[in-house]
C-alpha cells in the first residue's frame, strides 16, 4: 500500500528500491498526481545528478501534462531526484539511486567462460559472459538487492528475514531460498526466468507472478512504448518421471530439459528459429539420447564439453 511518508521519501531520494518501484508504478498509473508535488518550471530548473537528454526530459513531462492539472503544485521541500529516478526506474533502476549510502560493487564478465561469484550472505551467482552484476558491498538488516544485465544463475543463501531481490529491466524477482536463473540483456526486449528450486515472486508494472519449480516466465516489452507481455510456460507432467511438451518452443524445451536433468544446455536462441517440439518425455531415458533426436530433427549439431551440452548448427 503506498503512503504519502513513502511518495515523500521517494522525492527526498531516501526510499530503498522497493519503494521506488512502488511510488514508480503509482505515478505510472497516475501522471497527473505529479503535478501535486512539482510544477514545470521547477523540472526545468532542476538539475539531476544523472543528466537526462532533453528528448526524454520533455517527454515525460508532456506525458503528464497530458492528463491535465490535477490541483495546484504543492512546493515541498523535496528533491527532483524523485523524477529523474522514476525515469531511471523505466530504463534498468540505477545502482546510483537504489544504494545511495553505499559504494556499489560492479562485477562485469568481459570473458568467454561463466564467473562464480560469491556474495556477502553467501549467496552464489554464475555470471554469464557478456553480463554485468551491481550489489552493495554489505547488505543491510532488511533486504538484499542486485541488479543484473545480462544472465546469471543465483543460488541463494536461505535467509526469511531478509527477502533477495534481482532487479533486471523493470522486472523485480523476489525470493526468500531459492536457485534460479535471470537472462534479461537491455539490447533484447525480452526478460526470461527460469526457476529450479525454490519458489520466487515476480513483479512488472500492474502485474505479479509466483513461479514454482519447472515454471519459465517470459516478458516482453512491445516494440513501441512501454508496455508488456508476459506468460508462464509450466512444466507438465504425467506420472514422476513422464513430461509433456505441448509444442513449446526449442529454447524453453531446452530450459526446462536443464531443469529436469540438473544439466547446462548452451544454444543460440537466434539459431532455433521459432522451431517448437512436441512430445513426451521419459526421465529413465538418458539426455543425449533425447538431445540426439531433438537435434537431428531439426538439422543441428551437438557435442558435449565437460558437463554441457552445447546446441548449435551442424558443421559442414
Amino acid at each position: 500500500m503506498i503512503t504519502e511518508e513513502i511518495i515523500q521519501n521517494f522525492f527526498e531520494g531516501k526510499c530503498d528500491a522497493r519503494d521506488a518501484a512502488i511510488v514508480h508504478a503509482w505515478l505510472h498509473e497516475n501522471p497527473a498526481k505529479l503535478k501535486e508535488y512539482m510544477g514545470e518550471e521547477e523540472w526545468k530548473d532542476f538539475q539531476p545528478p544523472v543528466v537526462l537528454s532533453p528528448e526524454l526530459s520533455g517527454k515525460l513531462w508532456q506525458s503528464i501534462a497530458k492528463t491535465g492539472t490535477s490541483r495546484s503544485a504543492r512546493h515541498l521541500y523535496f528533491r527532483w531526484i524523485s523524477v529523474a529516478a522514476s525515469v531511471i526506474l523505466v530504463v534498468g533502476l540505477s545502482w546510483q539511486f537504489i544504494s545511495q549510502r553505499q559504494r556499489a560493487r560492479n562485477i562485469t564478465n568481459d570473458t568467454p567462460q561463466k564467473m562464480a561469484l560469491t556474495l556477502i550472505d553467501g549467496s552464489r551467482v554464475e555470471l554469464s559472459p557478456n553480463s554485468k552484476l551491481s550489489y552493495p558491498g554489505n547488505f543491510n538488516s532488511a533486504k538484499r538487492d542486485v541488479i543484473l544485465n545480462g544472465e546469471a544463475n543465483f543460488n541463494i543463501a536461505r535467509d526469511v528475514a531478509r527477502p533477495f531481490s534481482v532487479y533486471s529491466n523493470q522486472i523485480l524477482i523476489t525470493v526468500l531460498g531459492t536457485r534460479f536463473t535471470v537472462n534479461s540483456y537491455q539490447a533484447e526486449r525480452a526478460t526470461k526466468v527460469i526457476l529450479h528450486d525454490g519458489k520466487v515472486r515476480v513483479k512488472i508494472p500492474k502485474h505479479e507472478y509466483t513461479l514454482v519449480p519447472g515454471d519459465i516466465f517470459v516478458v516482453k516489452k512491445e516494440l513501441s512504448g512501454d508496455s508488456m507481455t508476459a506468460r508462464i510456460l509450466h512444466l507438465e507432467r504425467e506420472g514422476d518421471d513422464r513430461f509433456v511438451f505441448a509444442n513449446y518452443p526449442l529454447d524453453v524445451v531446452f530450459d526446462q530439459l536443464q531443469i529436469i536433468y540438473n544439466t547446462k544446455i548452451i544454444y543460440n536462441k537466434e539459431e532455433l528459429g521459432n522451431r517448437t517440439f512436441i512430445g513426451k518425455i521419459d526421465k529413465k531415458d538418458p539426455l543425449h539420447h533425447i538431445l540426439n533426436s531433438i537435434v537431428l530433427l531439426n538439422k543441428f549439431g551437438l557435442r558435449k564439453e565437460g558437463d554441457s551440452y552445447i546446441i548449435g548448427a551442424r558443421p559442414n
